[in-house]
C-alpha cells in the first residue's frame, strides 16, 4: 500500500512520519488490497486535525477528526476507517 502524507502549517517530523506508518498499516488487517492512502495533517490553533482518504479497488472510504494531538486525531480516524471496512465487508457478504 502507497502512503502518502501532507503535512499542513508544520513541518512533518520523522517520528510522526512512523506513527503514522505504524497506525495506517492496521487497516490491512482488514483489508490488503487496499491501492493508496492519503493522509492530511493539519496544525490549526487549538487542534491537530488528521483525514484519512483510502482509496480501494471501487471504494474510497474518508474519515477526518481532530484532538489535541496528532497521536490522538490519528488513533481515531484509523478507528473510522477500519469501522468503515468492516461495514462493507459486512454488506458485502449479506448480498
Amino acid at each position: 500500500m502507497k502512503i502518502d502524507i501532507t503535512a499542513r502549517h508544520f513541518t512533518l517530523s520523522k517520528n510522526l512520519r512512523e506513527i503514522v506508518d505504524r497506525k495506517v498499516q492496521k487497516i490491512l488487517k482488514f483489508n490488503p488490497i487496499i491501492i493508496n492512502c492519503h493522509v492530511i495533517l493539519t496544525k490549526e490553533s487549538h487542534n491537530e486535525k488528521a483525514e484519512i482518504i483510502l482509496h480501494l479497488k471501487g471504494k474510497d472510504f474518508i474519515a477526518i477528526d481532530s484532538a489535541e494531538s496528532f497521536e490522538k486525531s490519528i488513533n481515531i480516524v484509523v478507528d473510522k476507517i477500519i469501522t468503515q471496512i468492516k461495514k462493507q465487508h459486512d454488506k458485502s457478504i449479506k448480498h
